[in-house]
């Protein structure tokens, strides 16, 4: 039986909610062509045509676009973070879940007064959902599990393989996520500091991501004198993310995540994924991508001295951390996705 459900996202950014959906519109292709899935965002905010390109590429037949308003032609919408689009379900009279993906508390205070045709809440992953079963207390809403995952089970289409790759003649650590104050960028920069003076002309930094009211990353990155050593990027394309996490991994880099707070850690899964070693702050979300391998992956969040010297623990132990990179990522497949998302369906009558 064919099922047509609509993701609702206030914003079209490059961020990962969008590569959530992406992965999910790739999975329903791979292991469930029975659902039909749209994407509608009510804002645009310059993320659009690059998921639309990278949905086009992989062949996937999708409506994606931005609207203030939608059909009541879908059996299911899945309102993430958007309490935007509860009064358009129920003037269409449609079902609807609410899913919280943000990580940023204040945007989650619309939680606390959902209404009552919400049929219930889902979160990207068991710890997340920890959180707000605690934020909410009593609730009469049920809290079901759909975790994210990263496709790497499944061939992925790939950007010109012959276009040419940089020749860094330093080893890189790559920070890849919006730059503001949960996401930590400074504590990286902070932390590069201590590396070079113990170990001078050996690393560099990669800041890819969107940048942040919060923190001019440029002006701080000239404070630190560092400018030789920083590589600043705009966000990259959908379709070049594993170009990127490839091009780190081998020149022997790895991928730092110094984040205050989460709701899965998805660049992180990513870069796990990719086969990349990994050093994380030791938030539960991040503890929770690599439970068995705390020891080498993760360090004291907010302590700089740690956070410079487990990077060069990774490096200095990078067959281990690739190892360890390579046992993990089979908790990040795309299989996972599809039994939680066949329970969800059979828990709401949809299968």
């Amino acid at each position: 039986m064919s099922v047509k459900v609509c993701f609702v996202y206030p914003w079209a950014t490059f961020g990962g909610v969008e590569r959530v959906l992406l992965n999910r519109l790739i999975a329903f292709k791979n292991y469930a062509p029975d659902v039909i899935a749209d994407i509608i965002f009510l804002n645009n905010s310059a993320g659009l045509f690059s998921l639309q390109q990278a949905i086009k590429a992989h062949g996937i037949k999708a409506e994606v676009f931005v609207s203030q308003d939608f059909g009541s032609y879908y059996d299911f919408v899945f309102c993430i973070d958007c309490p935007q689009a509860f009064e358009i379900c129920k003037r269409q009279r449609l079902r609807y879940l609410v899913e919280c993906h943000t990580s940023y508390p204040e945007n989650r205070q619309y939680l606390q007064n959902l209404p009552s045709d919400c049929e219930g809440i889902i979160v990207p992953s068991q710890i997340f959902g920890k959180k707000i079963r605690y934020e909410l207390g009593n609730t009469t809403f049920p809290i079901n599990e759909l975790r994210n995952f990263v496709p790497w089970d499944i061939a992925s289409i790939r950007v010109d393989s012959n276009s040419r790759r940089p020749k860094w003649n330093l080893k890189p650590i790559l920070f890849f996520g919006r730059m503001d104050k949960l996401k930590d960028p400074l504590s990286l920069l902070d932390a590069f500091l201590l590396l070079e003076q113990k170990r001078p002309h050996e690393f560099m930094i990669i800041l890819c991501g969107p940048q942040s009211n919060e923190i001019d990353i440029q002006q701080e990155i000239e404070n630190r004198q560092i400018t030789s050593k920083v590589i600043l990027l705009p966000p990259v394309p959908f379709l070049s993310t594993n170009q990127l996490l490839e091009m780190v991994r081998d020149a022997g880099g790895i991928f730092v995540s110094p984040s205050r707070g989460e709701s899965y850690g998805l660049s992180a899964a990513e870069a796990i994924s990719s086969g990349m070693p990994v050093l994380l702050s030791n938030i539960n979300e991040h503890l929770f991508l690599v439970n068995g391998f705390e020891s080498l992956l993760t360090y004291k969040l907010g302590n700089i001295e740690e956070l410079s010297t487990s990077i060069e623990n990774v490096f200095d132990n990078n067959h281990a951390a690739k190892t360890a990179a390579v046992s993990l990522r089979d908790r990040f497949s795309a299989q996972s996705f599809i039994d939680d998302w066949k329970q969800l369906l059979s828990s709401l009558r949809l299968s």
